[in-house]
């Protein structure tokens, strides 16, 4: 099934193509020159999140960012929206372009899909930026549980056919976009943009399913700190703006110790959007990061059924 049928969005020096992957065309769009650097949006958005970053590290990197299935201009398929098989469709999508190892910038669900690929794939992550959520190794203790109804979204919006409404909705999706956003979070154009995409019945419904089959589960795993028990080589920083659930997750779950190589940046007033208020920051932290990050051997694999 195509994906959205809007007009794209331009970006001077990006260029767009269609691959095949696992079964369905992946849309990305690609910039600059020199090692990969992948970047993954989160809900509800897709390649665009990143148009105001893209230009600040392009000169840097080539740049890949991929419409994840069911967003943006990829394929929109009834199925494949658990954690293994968005996984293995990056794994593919880098196998397809002979990227043999690459820098991850990373958002929101693009977020979990990036640390499980860590955590499956270590020898394809040379390292890897978190920003709006938590890092997955973080400690479950009982202070976490007043931060629980902040996240209703993540309970409803997995709920078939009552996550599709949702997304369908335009007055409940600037909600989202705004409820812990600095004014001027989001701009009201790209609101628009993102809300048209994920209002498509056939993109709601995936987006619901992603929720369904990646979000809650690794939040479950979180809970019960399934990852906390797994090895993490990649060097990773986490990026979470303050007035976000997730910095308070990160916060009070910080794992010295285990877990593996990760370092925490909170960000005074900014919000889950960081990427789209802040691309100023996230790049400069991404080339900061990234120039000193990821020297180390490649890690052998884990079995990928782990991570289903």
């Amino acid at each position: 099934m195509e994906g959205n049928a809007a007009t794209m969005p331009e970006l001077d020096n990006v260029t767009h193509r269609w691959i095949d992957v696992r079964g369905i065309r992946m849309h990305i769009a690609e910039a600059g020159s020199g090692e990969p650097l992948i970047l993954l949006h989160g809900f509800p958005q897709h390649w665009w999140e990143w148009h105001d970053v893209i230009p600040l590290v392009a000169g840097h990197y080539r740049v890949i960012a991929p419409d994840q299935r069911g967003f943006g201009w990829s394929d929109v398929p009834p199925h494949g929206y658990t954690a293994g098989s968005l996984v293995a469709d990056i794994v593919e999508l880098m196998a397809k372009l002979g990227i043999a190892r690459a820098r991850f910038l990373t958002h929101d669900w693009g977020s979990i899909v990036g640390q499980l690929l860590a955590m499956q794939r270590p020898d394809l992550v040379e390292a890897l930026i978190v920003t709006g959520a938590p890092d997955v190794h973080i400690r479950p203790n009982v202070k976490l549980v007043p931060v629980l109804p902040k996240l209703w979204h993540v309970f409803v919006l997995a709920v078939p056919v009552v996550g599709a409404r949702i997304q369908r909705n335009k007055k409940m999706m600037r909600h989202l976009f705004t409820a812990f956003e600095p004014p001027g979070g989001v701009s009201g154009k790209d609101i628009e943009l993102y809300s048209s995409s994920a209002a498509r019945a056939e993109t709601a419904r995936a987006g619901s399913a992603v929720y369904r089959g990646t979000i809650l589960p690794a939040f479950m795993k979180i809970i019960f700190d399934v990852y906390g028990k797994r090895a993490f080589t990649v060097p990773t920083l986490a990026v979470i703006g303050a007035r976000e659930p997730s910095a308070t997750l990160q916060q009070m779950g910080h794992r010295r110790g285990r877990g593996g190589n990760i370092t925490t940046e909170i960000v005074p007033d900014e919000g889950h959007f960081i990427v789209d208020h802040r691309p100023d920051l996230v790049a400069g932290k991404a080339l900061e990061f990234f120039a000193h990050a990821g020297s180390q051997k490649p890690a052998e694999g884990q079995p990928p059924d782990a991570f289903a």
